[in-house]
Order: structure tokens, then sequence, then C-alpha cells
């Protein structure tokens, strides 16, 4: 008998949740255009929520899985936490299924089922 049964709280398997960040004003500092420097405080996000048993990351952009994956590789501590799982966002859904959790910077973002959005800029 495990500690919830034990208390009579609702039991389950646990499932795996999957998140996915955006690379440009997300992972990537949004502060001009061409700025490429690492968004320090989503990467501590990601740094803690990879540390979970039932979350599996993602890093995506509607660059291309090709644009995501040159981000993650410029970053040692990105490579560790995304471990070669970039994608394009165009069409992951159809392909995939729907995140459960979309990362993003843009205020209208509905790609994840909750959307979270940065407040960077």
């Amino acid at each position: 008998m495990g500690a919830n049964e034990d208390l009579g709280l609702p039991r389950d398997k646990m499932k795996k949740i999957v998140i996915a960040f955006d690379i440009d004003g997300t992972l990537r500092c949004n502060c001009t255009d061409t700025c490429r420097d690492p968004n320090y405080n989503i990467i501590a996000l990601a740094a803690i929520l990879d540390t979970m048993k039932n979350t599996h990351l993602i890093a995506w952009s509607g660059g291309g899985a090709k644009y995501a994956q040159n981000f993650i590789d410029s970053n040692e501590q990105l490579r560790h936490i995304f471990k070669q799982r970039c994608f394009t966002k165009i069409g992951y859904n159809s392909m995939y299924g729907q995140p459960d959790i979309a990362i993003d910077d843009i205020q209208d973002t509905a790609l994840g089922k909750i959307n979270l959005i940065v407040r960077e800029k």
C-alpha cells in the first residue's frame, strides 16, 4: 500500500509530461533580433524541470528543427538538458500530439494543452 492509498487520496500511474520550449524570445534572449545570448532564467527553469521523473523536455522553433538544434548545440547546459530533442513547431502536433505544456514568448500561443508565456520583453 502506498502513502496516497493510506490517506485515501487518488492514485494513478505516473504519466510523462511533455514540455516544449521555444527558442527565440524564450530560451534565447529577445533584447534584439540578432542577440544570441541565452535566457538564463528560462534555462534555469528547464534545468529544474529536467530533474523531474515524469518530464520529457523538447526544444522547438518555427524556424525548424535544425535551427533549434543549432541553438541548443551552442550552449553546454542546453545540450545536457535537451539531449538532441529538437523539433520544428510546424506539424509537430499532427505527428506527435499536442505537448502538455508549451513555453513561448508569443502571447497568443496555443500550441500546448497549457501555454505559459514568458515575460521577458
